[in-house]
């Protein structure tokens, strides 16, 4: 006969509650192969351990937000995890999710069927670092916008091989201005042998007029400077796109990491001049780098 548990924790890690025992309980009990088990937790420091990867990729992708020129650039290449409690992610093929993102699991949502994990549901705050915009000759005049770091929040969930993310991020978008982004994506992740992990996933992500206005829209001041029509970019989609990545461990502390991902722009980002006159809806990025793991079971 299978049992139903539902237990409130303050960390990931699931446990079996039975009379009289604390239900914060930091302890996992064995649990049999016919017991079903949901768990509740706030995300705190664990005993689960840190695993992951750092180190460093190249990646080359457009010169900025929708031209169609390409330019190289080194990025950190990170995926650091204790799980229920924090993550910290490097570069990926997925230019709306930054150059690096620092996120805490504050609160946990898990099923587990005997030892097996079926479902997790986490959300919390996090730390984005964004990539601005240099203007090189197509944009001359159009004026720069600097890195920026903004607090954010996310949502994930995992079933099986699948998972899927929400995330909202602030962005600096020139002009004493914060521009909102919101990203969606989903995943497949599929492991052919010990050493190899393949990822297939789609995304699309939409953005306030302020983010579509800095990155997209063209003041009369501007086009009187680069000879751009004058546009003012609204809210609405900004992007679809694509990703398929790979992670092939060489050795237990090497790790080689690929990914390739496409992104359409859509709407008023594709609308812009600076997108219909001098750039391309079509946006190509490419990454490729070696990592040091560590933690890994």
């Amino acid at each position: 006969m299978k049992s139903l548990i539902v237990v409130f924790t303050t960390t990931a890690a699931l446990a079996i509650a039975l009379p009289g025992q604390n239900l914060f309980a930091q302890e996992t009990p064995a649990a049999g192969a016919g017991t079903r088990t949901v768990s509740v937790g706030v995300g705190l420091p664990n005993g689960t351990g840190v695993a992951g990867y750092i180190g460093l990729a190249a990646v080359a992708s457009p010169d900025y937000p929708g031209s169609d020129g390409q330019s190289a650039n080194l990025m950190p290449l990170a995926d650091i995890r204790q799980q229920g409690f924090f993550f910290l992610k490097g570069a990926t093929a997925n230019p709306n999710y930054g150059i690096a993102t620092l996120g805490w699991n504050a609160l946990n949502f898990g099923y587990t069927e005997g030892l097996e994990q079926r479902f997790m549901l986490s959300a919390g705050p996090m730390l984005r670092v964004h990539q601005g915009r240099d203007p090189d000759d197509a944009l001359r005049g159009l004026g720069e916008i600097d890195d920026s770091v903004a607090i954010g929040a996310f949502l994930e969930a995992s079933a099986g091989p699948w998972s899927a993310e929400f995330t909202y991020s602030p962005q600096d978008v020139g002009g004493a201005q914060d521009g909102e982004l919101m990203t969606f994506s989903t995943d497949l992740t599929a492991q052919p042998n010990d050493r190899l992990d393949l990822t297939f996933g789609v995304s699309a992500s939409w953005a306030d007029d302020n983010f579509m206005q800095g990155f997209f829209g063209v003041t009369p001041a501007q086009a009187a400077a680069t000879g751009l029509t004058a546009f003012s970019a609204g809210s609405g989609m900004k992007d679809v796109g694509i990703q398929i990545g790979a992670t092939y461990e060489i050795s237990d502390k090497i790790v080689l990491v690929g990914d390739v991902g496409y992104q359409r722009l859509l709407d008023e980002a594709a609308d812009s001049p600076i997108v219909a006159n001098t750039g391309s809806q079509n946006q190509f990025r490419v990454l490729i780098g070696a990592a040091y793991q560590f933690g890994r079971q």
